[in-house]
């Protein structure tokens, strides 16, 4: 799974353009993809077309909200179009940075939310906000990889200075490494200025560079507004074929990134089979399934969604293999009385054991 952030904190570049449509085009040719806006604005959501103001649950959700809660992020991601997800955002994700001021580990909040999907997927984009803050921070920390649109303006590589500085930082304080690729955006071939501005990027970022240019033009401005990706809004015009071929170029890269996903383990994710949980527990205020799919993480455990009836329900993917779990009802273990097959815990109890052929 590759994991790209796409990233510049100069508003304009066409980050959330770029995020939107290399996510659709990677989709149609294919690989199964997660765009999470991982910017308060909700562009990305909004560009394509989910109403923000009626989401019940974001991203901020999964990285945790104001009241502590964290929902796995299966919980909050929806579905766009064949093999296109989004975890979408809201002016919610706004409070993060302040809620998390003072919480240890702030920094590694998405690394860890991605590493514990049981979505399976090929990529996934985020589309940062234009800002160097506590959310970029962590998107650069969950990446292997960032794309850094540059729009052909005069003051564009001087937006870019700031970013690599942090990238740098990141890699000197915590070791983590990320692949920096810069792309050309918004060019008119027709000015001066916008050939020697390319010219200049060119050079800055020699060897770390796409061949693939985005043209400037009306219809990407379009997509975005009617909700739309451009491969689904004009997908003859010239903005989807340089998307097109930004993706293929990305395509290409996967064995020298050293991150294709093995075939043995795209059919294992293939087997994977949708597993119903439930339990009649109408007095309590929050329920969990934890089990050695979760490596018993109460924190990893995946909420439970409440019914009118009083009962409580989760599906959830998971490949072959024996599985051992329980119920975390408040703050009560409880086996899963719809489930005869147990098994003796270490501390005296049972837990609840699963089989999946």
């Amino acid at each position: 799974m590759r994991v790209i952030s796409i990233a510049n904190q100069k508003g304009g570049c066409g980050k959330t353009t770029t995020a939107i449509n290399l996510s659709a085009c990677l989709a149609a040719k294919g690989r199964r993809v997660l765009l999470i806006d991982l910017d308060p604005q909700g562009h990305s959501s909004m560009g394509l077309h989910i109403d923000t103001a009626r989401l019940q649950h974001t991203v901020y959700d999964a990285l945790g909200n104001a009241q502590g809660v964290r929902m796995a992020l299966d919980d909050v991601i929806l579905k766009v179009a064949e093999n296109l997800d989004i975890a979408p955002s809201d002016l919610g994700l706004s409070a993060f940075e302040q809620n998390m001021s003072m919480v240890q580990g702030r920094e590694t909040r998405l690394k860890e939310t991605i590493e514990a999907l049981y979505q399976p997927y090929d990529y996934i984009i985020i589309d940062c906000p234009p800002s160097l803050g506590l959310l970029t921070f962590n998107a650069l920390m969950a990446s292997g990889e960032v794309f850094i649109p540059i729009e052909m303006g005069l003051f564009s590589l001087h937006g870019t200075g700031s970013l690599l500085e942090i990238l740098d930082l990141v890699r000197r304080k915590t070791g983590h490494e990320t692949r920096i690729k810069a792309l050309a955006t918004m060019f008119d071939g027709r000015t001066r200025i916008a050939n020697e501005i390319l010219k200049d990027i060119e050079n800055h970022f020699e060897g770390s560079m796409f061949r693939t240019v985005i043209h400037a033009g009306v219809r990407l401005k379009e997509a975005a507004a009617h909700g739309k990706s451009i491969l689904h809004y004009a997908s003859t015009s010239k903005g989807c074929t340089d998307y097109m071929a930004l993706a293929q170029e990305v395509l290409k890269e996967e064995k020298s990134a050293g991150v294709a996903i093995p075939r043995e383990q795209a059919v294992s994710q293939s087997k994977q089979q949708k597993m119903q949980f439930s339990i009649h527990a109408p007095e309590a205020r929050s329920v969990k399934v934890v089990g050695n799919f979760t490596d018993w993480s109460l924190s990893q455990g995946f909420p439970m969604d409440r019914h009118e009836d009083g009962s409580w329900s989760k599906e959830i993917l998971l490949p072959p293999g024996v599985y051992q779990y329980k119920f975390l009802v408040d703050d009560e273990w409880v086996e899963d009385q719809n489930n005869p097959n147990r098994i003796e815990d270490p501390y005296g109890g049972r837990n609840s054991v699963l089989e999946i052929h």
